[in-house]
């Protein structure tokens, strides 16, 4: 391989994303690359998110990993993070913004929410 091209199944996809301030904030799920016939493909962007774990499923348990991971809706449990996005590519995925922008960590927001109520949390 050249050193402008990278199999970018085995060196990107399931790394831990972390966002400029060092906060852990998801993984690549799915990559999603831009191009017609003909052309060559490019990376666009990385797909994370609860709503892709159910594709990488064997085929006989996709219907029932859909139903309890999500279907895969951008924006909802599926969220789209430009590849401009990333920064750097480490043991991680080191991203050029925060995970609250890039709309990543929504869960971690909730759960705070939620473990806040309790005291000494």
């Amino acid at each position: 391989m050249t050193p402008d091209h990278m199999d970018l199944v085995y060196r990107v996809l399931d790394d831990q994303l972390v966002d400029v301030d060092g906060r852990r904030c998801g993984r690549v799920d799915d990559l999603e690359f831009d191009g017609g016939p003909g052309e060559q493909p490019r990376l666009s962007a990385i797909l994370s998110g609860s709503g892709m774990w159910h594709r990488r499923m064997p085929r006989v348990l996709r219907t029932a990993g859909a139903r309890i991971f999500g279907t895969g809706v951008l924006g909802e449990d599926v969220i789209r993070v430009p590849w401009e996005q990333v920064g750097d590519i480490t043991s991680t995925l080191r991203l050029k913004a925060k995970a609250t922008e890039l709309g990543l960590a929504q869960g971690d927001e909730e759960a705070a929410r939620f473990v806040r109520k309790f005291p000494k949390s």
